[in-house]
């Protein structure tokens, strides 16, 4: 069996412990409750210290979460030029949020802590509200007087009665006094406001010169008696009344308006060429002279060709009139909603059809006139009419007698003849158009559709049989799939 291992002992057996040392030195004379109080106030300092530290993090915490409140309210009331009522709209706001975190405060350290904090914010938040208010009430000042100037100025723009133009030109004077006074601007800036009044007063009466009788003398004399080189530089007063003189001339000659009038245009250009102030700086000068020329050029150009242009657009305007009742009596022929025999879904396709290949062959015969129109040679809005129709007849002559499933969609290139038919078919009826050219003949119709007519727009022997060349391989070429 194992045996149990024994160990011989080399020491000396003993009954004392082994000693352990410390930095404690208890006075013999000393109770140990006495000797152990150092230790214990160590303790309690440090136990004051982080629960101080504790509660001052809480209220810092809740002070930072605070005064990001009051920034969202200063915020929102940052548009109130009102001081006093600023202030007690945030109070009427904030004291509630302040109130309540005061009431939930874990202990009466950490809410002294806020209470003091918010302190010093109260009095920051009042200081940013006075400085927002002071900046509203300025902007909203200044608004309310340019708004006031503008229409002063308006009305004396407006109005032919030199005794209102005078009343409004006093008030204008006054406004401008009274801002100064309230906002305590000072002498040299009232002095400013009076000038800037003046100098838009002599570019306002300058203005309303434009276009009456003597009004180059009178603009000079004008510039003259109000003193106008003090006012304004040659630079700006001459670029001030060029803009007025070429927004007027465009105003009068818009090209294609009816009641367009380009003598007046003309004879404005002549004006403003020979224009000078008091002092005879001219007014087309320096950067001027080109943008003149130029002006001058598009002008005179449009002017040749407005009467022409002004009847087009008329004409145009006829045409499409004429054209669109065209094709709604196209579509009636095959197609009625309320008639059973032409309400089957057959007819509106049919009805369709035709009005699309009405609209494409209109478009391609107006793109026509406009690509070879020449300023010797205008398509009549009569001819206009006539083809628009002898359209409509001829697409009615088309329809009228083919299955759906036979016709396709028009285009010149692709499909140029649009009707399926059979070989034997367009062979009976090009014989019976040799036998008798004046009777009715669908293939006439296919003829003039697709422009198989002589110079005067007929259907002859000669341009039937050049339909025939052309359409009876397209016919075999169908057939042979």
């Amino acid at each position: 069996m194992p045996t149990i291992p024994t160990f011989t002992a080399k020491g000396t057996p003993t009954t004392e412990v082994g000693s352990v040392r410390s930095n404690i030195r208890v006075n013999p004379k000393e109770s140990m409750a006495a000797a152990l109080a150092p230790i214990g106030k160590v303790a309690e300092d440090y136990y004051v210290k982080q629960r101080d530290n504790n509660d001052k993090l809480q209220s810092d915490k809740e002070i930072f979460r605070l005064k990001g409140e009051q920034q969202n309210i200063i915020e929102l009331l940052k548009t109130n030029p009102d001081r006093d009522d600023a202030i007690n709209m945030f109070n009427k706001q904030f004291t509630p949020l302040l109130d309540k975190s005061l009431l939930d405060a874990p202990n009466r350290r950490v809410k002294n802590l806020i209470k003091q904090g918010m302190d010093l914010g109260t009095a920051e938040s009042t200081y940013f509200l006075t400085k927002n208010s002071l900046k509203a009430y300025q902007t909203q000042s200044i608004e309310v007087q340019n708004n006031l100037q503008t229409q002063l100025m308006a009305k004396i723009k407006a109005t032919d009665n030199p005794t209102l133009s005078d009343e409004y030109k006093a008030q204008l004077v006054n406004n401008a006094e009274k801002f100064n006074k309230e906002h305590m601007l000072g002498e040299f800036d009232l002095k400013e406001r009076i000038k800037t009044i003046d100098r838009v007063l002599l570019l306002t009466d300058a203005e309303s010169l434009i276009g009456t009788e003597d009004a180059v003398s009178n603009i000079a004399k004008l510039d003259t008696s109000m003193n106008g080189s003090k006012l304004l530089t040659d630079e700006m007063f001459g670029k001030s009344l060029y803009n007025s003189y070429a927004q007027k001339i465009e105003s009068v000659a818009i090209k294609g308006d009816p009641n367009s009038d380009y003598e007046e245009a003309i004879r404005l250009l002549d004006e403003l060429q020979t224009l000078q102030r008091g002092n005879g700086s001219k007014i087309v000068s320096g950067p001027r002279e080109k943008a003149f020329a130029i002006l001058k050029e598009k002008t005179l150009t449009e002017s040749i060709n407005h009467d022409a242009f002004v009847v087009k657009i008329a004409q145009g305007a006829k045409f499409f009139k004429y054209q669109t009742e065209e094709k709604r009596l196209l579509k009636r022929n095959f197609f009625n909603s309320i008639d059973s025999n032409f309400n089957k879904p057959a007819n509106e396709e049919r009805a369709l059809q035709a009005e699309r290949e009405y609209e494409s062959r209109i478009d391609s015969y107006l793109s026509s006139i406009e690509e070879s129109d020449t300023d010797t040679e205008e398509v009549s809005l009569f001819a206009k009419q006539q083809f628009a129709r002898q359209l409509r007849f001829n697409l009615i002559d088309k329809y009228k007698n083919i299955e759906i499933d036979k016709l396709t969609a028009f285009n010149f290139t692709e499909n140029k003849f649009n009707v399926v038919r059979e070989k034997a078919e367009v062979t009976a009826l090009y014989k019976q158009y040799k036998e008798n050219p004046e009777a009715e003949n669908s293939l006439k119709t296919i003829a003039k559709l697709n422009g198989f007519v002589d110079e005067k727009g007929n259907i002859t022997l000669s341009t039937m049989n050049d339909l025939m060349d052309q359409y009876l391989p397209i016919l075999e070429e169908r057939e042979q799939g």
